[in-house]
């Protein structure tokens, strides 16, 4: 009897062995599987991964792709190996040279795709609306509703009626998925980090809000053309201020007017009743006309050490001749007709 049970020991020892063996090689197999790509060499993929896509599914799109060689054992891999963070959806830019493990860590860290979006300076919230929709990155009408939605605003803790020269004009890096929630709010935020300390501590001096900032620079932006003369303008702009004169910025009225606006200003244009119209009202208008950019920004709060009070586009590369009297900016203006005249 003792025999018999010292056998059936040693015949249980070795299958254990056996199996803790076969264990270990289905391990240093399922390792080297995870390791090892589907292809030594790979051109990138483009792959969407659909909202709600179980992982089953997942497994069968990137097998599918060629981008694994065993669906059950990626699926093991994900499941029981090496569990984590659910595997994001996004188009993912994928290549059959990464291993599953790879894969897998790109899925879960959600490292999706990006593009650029580029947003040009002197912007209205509509145009950049325009552009976002154009680049497949949002729906224009939801922007345009969001930009003066107060719990929306709020949310970003400003104090304006609207988000109109509070999206920073720049070069956005992003996924396609993304909100126009979250395509605002990443430019609100970016304006935050171009409204520099020091252009707070400035404006604090002028005795300016961030709000007036943020408007005196949409005008600027939209009459400079040459950035050597964006501090010129704003010491236009801030005489006038100074002396209780009325700015006379024809973008204001542009702005005033909007879709009514057809290319030319006519006379009666510039008596139109809004507050933007900075012809008929003094000060700087309500709020923003414009998305500024850094240069302006800066320019806003450092106005060139000048006594001029008026300026004239004359045509040539984008520039404008500065006055201090009146009588000046008359003959100015005179030249810049006969020049036109003259090039007709």
């Amino acid at each position: 009897m003792k025999g018999v049970v010292a056998r059936l020991l040693k015949r249980l020892v070795k299958l254990c062995m056996l199996a803790a063996m076969l264990g270990a090689l289905a391990l240093f197999y399922l390792q080297i599987y995870f390791q090892t790509p589907a292809a030594p060499e790979a051109e990138e993929q483009t792959v969407t991964i659909a909202a709600g896509s179980t992982l089953r599914q997942i497994a069968d799109g990137l097998a599918n792709h060629g981008l694994i060689r065993h669906r059950a054992m990626f699926i093991a891999y994900v499941t029981w190996w090496q569990p984590g963070p659910h595997l994001q959806a996004g188009e993912y830019i994928l290549r059959a040279s990464m291993s599953p493990a790879q894969i897998a860590d790109t899925l879960r860290q959600g490292k999706v795709r990006h593009y650029s979006l580029t947003i040009p300076e002197g912007l209205t919230v509509r145009e950049i609306a325009a552009i976002v929709a154009e680049q497949q990155f949002g729906d224009a009408a939801t922007i345009r509703t969001l930009m003066t939605d107060a719990a929306f605003i709020a949310s970003l803790d400003l104090e304006t009626a609207s988000l109109e020269g509070y999206l920073f004009p720049d070069t956005y890096h992003l996924p396609r998925s993304i909100s126009e929630k979250a395509l605002l709010t990443l430019m609100v935020d970016t304006l935050r980090k171009n409204y520099t300390n020091e252009i707070a501590a400035r404006a604090e001096q002028l005795g300016l809000t961030q709000h007036k900032v943020l408007t005196l620079a949409s005008l600027i932006e939209k009459e400079a053309q040459v950035d050597d003369e964006r501090p010129l303008i704003s010491a236009v702009y801030h005489n006038r201020l100074r002396k209780g004169m009325r700015l006379q910025c024809d973008p204001t009225v542009i702005y005033a007017l909007g879709e009514r606006f057809d290319g030319n200003i006519r006379k009666r244009d510039l008596q139109i009743d809004s507050p933007y119209n900075t012809y008929r009202y003094a000060g700087l208008p309500p709020g923003p006309i414009a998305n500024a950019g850094r240069r302006s920004l800066e320019a806003a709060v450092n106005p060139a050490p000048a006594d001029y009070f008026y300026f004239v586009a004359t045509g040539s590369n984008g520039q404008h001749k500065f006055s201090r009297t009146l009588q000046e900016h008359n003959r100015a203006v005179q030249q810049y007709i006969r020049k036109m005249k003259s090039q007709r």
